[in-house]
């Protein structure tokens, strides 16, 4: 999704946010870029709202993007080289069709209009619940960049599954180099290459979540990246596993190696691997 703009590239991030696996401690979609939604607006991974629409999670699959013309920049952006996010909610119908979609992160000049112009137009594969389609209650992450060749060449193989260039991108965001930093999208393509089994991206999962805090959760969740690195040959994951391990019950170590024993195949985990553009 690549447009020439004032001797940059522009590209247009599309990012299908549904609820995310517990144990990756991500941040939830229904406070996404700090937005407070009702609790109306919002029910609970499994149930349905009172409009008869699911949240993804317990059972209910995702919706997947089929077709999706991208949107396209405001002439008001476009003159103040401006960029950023912008986070629309919506509903998707049992027929694959987008309705009742409202910006719940404004992002301004004009780019929340397009934005929705846009995704009016797409069409999805419905999400599940019992192996039947069901309407369910989505949030979608556009993100206008205007970015240097570099980073726009990333996304272009992080897009087709390059885990490397998913793991680049994913550093990238974290920390701001050569583009405005996004935690959220920078643990989105971490999560893809370590997900892929690039050991470096499984131990710099595993220390994020120890910098998390001191809950037990945070340490299980650290333990298992630590310990997936570890057996794709990452050695420095050695001397972490046995610092972290000196701060855990046995019974949390025995969980966390469970976890790391039957990842990527977890009870509630939807493929991560895949963009929805």
């Amino acid at each position: 999704m690549m447009r020439g703009l004032f001797g940059h590239v522009c590209v247009v991030t599309l990012l299908l946010l549904a609820s995310e696996l517990a144990i990756t401690q991500a941040q939830s979609p229904d406070n996404a870029g700090g937005a407070t939604p009702s609790a109306s607006a919002a029910p609970a991974p499994g149930a349905a709202s009172s409009g008869g629409a699911y949240r993804v999670g317990r059972g209910v699959t995702p919706p997947r993007a089929i077709y999706h013309p991208d949107p396209e920049y405001s002439e008001e952006a476009r003159q103040d080289k401006f960029q950023g996010t912008c986070v629309l909610r919506l509903i998707v119908g049992r027929e694959g069709t987008p309705r009742d979609i409202k910006v719940t992160q404004s992002l301004g000049h004009g780019l929340d209009e397009k934005a929705i112009e846009a995704v009016k137009r797409w069409t999805f594969e419905p999400g599940q619940k019992d192996g039947k389609p069901v309407a369910t209650m989505i949030n979608v992450q556009v993100s206008f960049r205007i970015l240097d060749t570099r980073i726009a060449k990333l996304i272009q193989r992080a897009d087709a599954g390059d885990a490397e260039a998913e793991f680049e991108l994913g550093q990238a965001y974290l920390h701001g180099e050569e583009i405005s930093p996004d935690e959220h999208l920078g643990q989105h393509y971490l999560l893809r290459a370590a997900d892929q089994g690039l050991p470096k991206a499984q131990f710099v999962m595993g220390e994020y979540a120890a910098s998390r805090g001191d809950r037990p959760e945070d340490y299980m969740i650290a333990y298992m990246w630590y310990a997936l690195a570890e057996k794709n040959g990452y050695k420095q994951s050695k001397k972490n596993l046995k610092e972290l391990a000196a701060k855990m019950s046995a019974e949390n170590i025995a969980e966390a190696k469970t976890r790391a024993q039957s990842w990527p195949n977890l009870p509630g985990n939807t493929p991560r691997r895949s963009n929805p553009q």
